[in-house]
């Protein structure tokens, strides 16, 4: 298995990729896939100077553990008619996630909305309107520390494998201490 990391850096500069992409849109809020697009939503808040409602599908157990998708949490349907949505997920894996998304917003009668995943992988269907980069490695975004290790952990079978391993991966030794 392959791992692509992505560091802070790296995000900061694809939000701002992504933004230039997207600034000329008419959007009235942002809707957040949680947990990954958490942190890409409050990003692209804060540029576009928009409200972030959320949602939470759930579709992965741990790494290629993944099960059918769930949305477990809707934001109030009133906050969301008659507005144009951008949909933020960190990733577009499968599709299923979004195209779960986009039929639950069909049924409500949104007057419109775009989607956006940073990164798709070469397969992902549907794909979203705007994403940024295909990579097909396992991406390890840098909020997902103590997720990634317990993975590796997993994976790896042994504490000195899985370090090793995140070491490899471009963790630093000061975030694997901590974990």
């Amino acid at each position: 298995m392959r791992f692509y990391k992505v560091s802070w850096d790296e995000l900061n500069r694809d939000c701002l990729k992504l933004y230039n992409k997207i600034k000329h849109l008419k959007i009235d809020r942002i809707l957040c896939i949680s947990r990954g697009g958490l942190v890409w939503a409050r990003m692209f808040s804060d540029l576009l100077n928009l409200p972030v409602s959320h949602l939470t599908a759930i579709s992965y157990t741990g790494i290629h553990q993944r099960k059918d998708v769930k949305i477990t949490e809707l934001p109030n349907h009133e906050n969301l008619k008659n507005q144009v949505l951008l949909i933020v997920d960190e990733i577009g894996d499968l599709g299923k996630t979004l195209a779960v998304v986009n039929e639950f917003l069909k049924s409500i009668k949104i007057k419109k909305f775009y989607s956006l995943s940073p990164i798709i992988r070469t397969f992902t269907q549907p794909k979203p309107d705007y994403y940024l980069k295909v990579i097909d490695e396992w991406v390890i975004f840098p909020y997902e520390l103590k997720e990634t290790y317990d993975a590796f952990l997993k994976i790896f079978k042994t504490p000195a494998k899985a370090k090793q391993m995140l070491l490899e991966n471009g963790f630093k030794k000061s975030e694997i201490k901590y974990l």
